[in-house]
């Protein structure tokens, strides 16, 4: 495979450390080294506001999640989309990770392309509805981010990231900034047929009354987004708790 990817790099005249034959991706991923030609529009402000809070408490999560220098961690990546945090928790240290989405907007295929050409070993990727990962093996870390606010039933979906992660939940979603009302919950979000819609109160009151051990939170402005109802971001670190049998 190295071989193959290798010979069309230089077929087409490409730098080794460029992705920009894969078209536009959602993410950028000169993070890593790489350069791409990345979607217009919100995406790269957007990946600004969230990328600097995520990595940090993948990164963190990780760390923690580690007894001994040796421990194997497993992480997975919620609504993956192009798997970029998947990619960045296999980079950071985590010796496997999975990206999992139902590949409505098709960006998953550029998952496993991008992976391969920078060379990320031991990541799947799945196209998989969310609402079935109750069937699916535990992992260290789950990562629960960009899509939270697509599904109607998000306490369920919240519900199930945290069964699936052994060690660290990390929760990430949109919420409106066009009101403050501590009990606010819409579905379909508003303006749209499908999708939910919290604030920043009242999404902070459902993870205080889930009981929920929250190590770390945040809230930003997602700058790529024009309406007040799509311009809040909130951000969990979350630890789980031991079941004591």
């Amino acid at each position: 495979m190295k071989a193959k990817v290798a010979k069309m790099i230089k077929l087409l005249g490409l730098n080794r450390h460029s992705l920009d034959d894969l078209g536009e991706l959602y993410h950028d991923f000169s993070v890593l080294g790489y350069t791409n030609r990345q979607k217009g529009g919100f995406f790269l402000l957007n990946q600004k506001c969230k990328s600097p809070i995520l990595s940090a408490y993948i990164q963190w999560a990780i760390a923690k999640s580690k007894a001994h220098a040796a421990d194997n961690i497993s992480f997975a990546e919620l609504f993956c989309a192009d798997g970029y945090y998947a990619i960045l928790a296999r980079h950071f240290g985590a010796a496997s990770a999975i990206g999992i989405d139902n590949d409505r907007d098709n960006f998953l295929s550029d998952a496993r392309k991008i992976a391969d050409r920078i060379g990320i070993k031991d990541i799947q990727f799945l196209k998989e509805d969310v609402n079935r990962i109750d069937s699916m093996e535990r992992v260290d870390i789950v990562a629960n981010v960009g899509g939270l606010y697509h599904v109607e039933n998000p306490v369920e979906i919240i519900a199930k990231s945290y069964n699936m992660a052994r060690k660290y939940l990390i929760l990430q979603t949109v919420v409106s900034m066009s009101n403050d009302e501590p009990d606010y919950f819409e579905t379909p979000a508003p303006g749209w047929t499908w999708g939910s819609r919290y604030n920043r109160y009242s999404f902070d009151k459902l993870i205080s009354d889930l009981g929920y051990e929250v190590v770390d939170k945040h809230f930003n402005e997602l700058e790529g987004n024009e309406r007040l109802e799509d311009r809040g971001s909130v951000y969990y670190l979350i630890k789980i708790r031991e079941t004591i049998i």
